[in-house]
This record gives structure tokens, sequence and C-alpha cells, in this order.
């Protein structure tokens, strides 16, 4: 038999397998218990986290000869011939190449024939938002009543692009991204059957290269095998990947958050020797002072597969600088990418966002402004002090007033006041051009 690739020796092939879909598995098992089975589904969600995978459970749990059951043998011929792609009552069929109305008007004919061998005919149509306008027209009246034993399941990661019409005929569940903590057991566990050897650094790489897609990384993890045999180690992996380590990202994001510019700048061009990419590295930076910031505010639970050594540099960095620098640093790289990718400069682009990051961390807070008196104000200035002598009356109400009283106020308007307190504030800010920001 030929080689099969993880992503496919490791597919989940019934629903407890399924990852971190619970809210989807669980409300399939029960409605086919309870036999509310419905004649059209929609799975929506991102690449990888098992929607195909799910329509094809779904067929084996309806169709094998154990069933209708929530749990297929995976022994019989309808479980397996399902598995391998050749079971007759249940068609797959890409929307991407089977985007016109002629198709769409063909598999509606053959949709109304009775099925061949199993208890239900299912068509998965994978990537529907494909479709076009006329091919979901066709399908309306065929989807809201189908014939007798006759099951569609879509798939889709856009379904922004699937019309209301349709919508409104599907029973619609929505896929997550699949958490970092639950793949990394899932892949530790399928390489450990493989006899692979591989320690939790590189899973947590692999997994973030993956971005919540399972396939994405079993794929990955394929890869490898054929890239470091295995016994595979985090070094290979980052070489395998072109992950920026996070010793040079801590490095890094350090010398920036403590206004240290010129070590930052000598960090980006060190990367750029030894053959780390621009946008590469500003990707990287911002995944890392993501991370930072969950740290520096107190939330460590919402970060997913970081080892315990790279969680120890966080915490340092993250005890030297406050929270609200990590976020402005971290919106000046987002504007970074956003430039990058917009064409750029790309290299410029890096070293001005370092630049503006470390002039922005020796800005001064607002506890941190020293007190400033406005007699220190007029020593600095050589201008005799200001004083206002407040009165020694207490003010009568405007209506106890007389003509002659409200003329004498004069003086002393809220305007001139105001005057005074804008020179006041200009003298004190003037001050500020001689205080040494330097924190090095």
């Amino acid at each position: 038999m030929s080689y099969l690739v993880f992503a496919r020796k490791w597919r989940p092939q019934s629903f407890d397998e399924v990852l971190a879909q619970d809210h989807v598995t669980v409300t399939l098992k029960n409605a086919i218990q309870s036999g509310r089975i419905g004649h059209s589904y929609l799975f929506a969600g991102p690449r990888g986290v098992g929607k195909t995978t799910t329509a094809r459970i779904l067929a084996k749990a309806l169709n094998c000869e154990q069933g209708p059951t929530a749990e297929p043998c995976q022994e019989c011929d309808a479980c397996l011939s399902i598995t391998r792609g050749s079971y007759l009552d249940v068609l797959e069929i890409d929307g991407a190449s089977n985007r016109g109305i002629d198709e769409i008007r063909d598999l509606r004919e053959k949709a109304r024939y009775a099925t061949s061998a199993g208890r239900y005919k299912i068509y998965i149509i994978d990537e529907v938002h494909m479709l076009t306008t006329e091919a979901f027209n066709a399908l309306l009246k065929i989807l809201e009543e189908p014939p007798s034993g006759v099951i569609f399941v879509f798939a889709t990661t856009q379904p922004r692009k699937v019309p209301a019409t349709i919508l409104s005929r599907c029973q619609r569940f929505d896929f997550r991204r699949i958490p970092a903590s639950v793949m990394t057991e899932y892949i530790h566990s399928a390489a450990e059957k493989e006899g692979i050897s591989i320690d939790s650094n590189s899973l947590a790489l692999i997994c973030r290269a993956s971005g919540g897609s399972l396939r994405d990384a079993l794929s990955i993890m394929d890869q490898l095998v054929s890239f470091a045999g295995k016994e595979i180690s985090s070094d290979q992996v980052s070489d395998f990947l072109g992950v920026v380590e996070n010793d040079l990202l801590a490095s890094l994001s350090e010398a920036v958050l403590l206004g240290k510019q010129a070590r930052a700048l000598g960090i980006v061009a060190n990367a750029m020797d030894e053959g780390y990419g621009v946008r590469e590295l500003v990707e990287s930076m911002l995944h890392y002072l993501r991370k930072l910031l969950m740290v520096a505010a107190g939330a460590e639970k919402g970060l997913e597969a970081v080892s315990e050594g790279e969680l120890e540099l966080l915490r340092r960095t993250s005890g030297m600088v406050s929270d609200v620098t990590v976020l402005n640093v971290l919106r000046i790289f987002s504007g970074a990418l956003s430039e990058i990718r917009r064409g750029g400069l790309a290299r410029v682009v890096l070293e001005s966002a370092v630049m503006s990051g470390a002039k922005l961390s020796q800005a001064l807070e607002l506890e941190e402004m020293p007190e400033v008196s406005t007699r220190a104000v007029s020593e600095a200035s050589g201008e005799s002090e200001p004083v206002v002598q407040p009165p020694d009356r207490k003010e009568k109400a405007p209506e106890e007033e007389g003509p002659g009283e409200r003329t004498d106020e004069g003086k002393n308007e809220p305007g001139s006041t105001r005057k005074e307190e804008e020179e006041v504030s200009r003298k004190v800010f003037d001050l500020f051009d001689a205080i040494p920001r330097d924190r090095s």
C-alpha cells in the first residue's frame, strides 16, 4: 500500500475524536439518538478544524449497519467505504470546481433517485460559498423540500458569502479554531504511536505555525520527519519553519521597551545578517508582544502552549515596564506590518518602528511628572512670581451686587485668570526641555 500522510492517517474517525468542537459533536450525537435528523446542515469555520471530517462521520453514523448510531462501528462495509471515500451514497463535491448551474441541476436530478445501498444519500459540498448565484438559486427548492432519505451537508470557510436564503434552510454549526494545548496533546500522542521523539518546545512551534489548523499541524509534522528524522529538536523546527527564536525576540523587545535604541537597531541588524526576513521578524514581534502584554496585565491564563522557559522571559521583561508601554509599542509594530503589506520599504519601516517604540518608551507618564511650583517656574524664567490676592470678602450673588460693584470686579474677570493659568502652564512645559529622560 502507498504511503499515507499523517493528515489522513490521523484524521478523526468518530465524534469523540473530533478536537475542541463539542458544541457540534454533542448536538449531532443527541440528534441522531433522538431521531431528530435534519435534511440540510451548514458547517462553517476556519480551515483544518474538522468540518469535512465531521460531515463524513455524520454520514457513517447514519449509514452504519448498526445504526443510525452516534458511535459508528468502523468495521462494517458502509463505515469502511465511507472512510475510503468509495461509498456510492455519500458524494463529496468540490464547490470551487462544480460551481455552475449545470452541475447543480445535474445534482438535483440525481438526488431524486433512491439510494443504492445505504439508508441515506448524503451530499457533502465543500467550499459551498464558491457556487454562483444561479447555482444557489437552483438549490433552493430541493434544499427546502428534499426527497426522502437525502441529506445535504455544506462546508465553508466564508459563511458570509452564502446567501441568506440558503442559510435559512440549513442548521448552521460554527466550528472554532483548535486551542494549541489541545492540539499539542493530540500531536504528541500521534508522535508517540509513530515512534517519533519530540519535545514540548518543538510542539509549541508547530502549533503556532499551524494557526489553529490540525491538518496543517499534521502536515508540518510529516515534513519535519522527512527533514530531521524521528529525533526532532526545537532548533531543527526553528530552522525548518523559519521561526524567530524567543531569545532574539526577548532581547529586541526588552531593548525597545527600555528605550535602548542603539542596542535594538543592532539586534535587528544581526537578525538580518542571520537570514531572518523583515516581515517574519515583525510578525514574530507582534506575537511576542501580545504574550508580553498578557503577562504584564496579569492574564497568563490567556496564553496557550507557552513553555515555562519562555514564560520566565516574559515575566522578567514585564517586570521592567508597564502594560501601557507594551500596548503602545505593540500598536507601533502592528502599524509597521500594515505598511510593509502595502509595499513600503520593509527594512526602513522596521527600523522606524524600533526607533519610534524606543522613543515612546522614554516619554514621561503623568505619575512620573515632577511637581513644579509657580515659584520654580518664575525663578527658572527669571521673572518675578505673580501674586494673586484672593478677595477678603465673601462674593455676593449676582442679584445682590450693584452696578458699581460689578464694574470694580472687572479686573479679575475669568478671562484674565485663564490667561495667567495658560502662561504658567507654558512655562511649566518649557522646563521639561531641560529634564533628562535617558533611562538606560
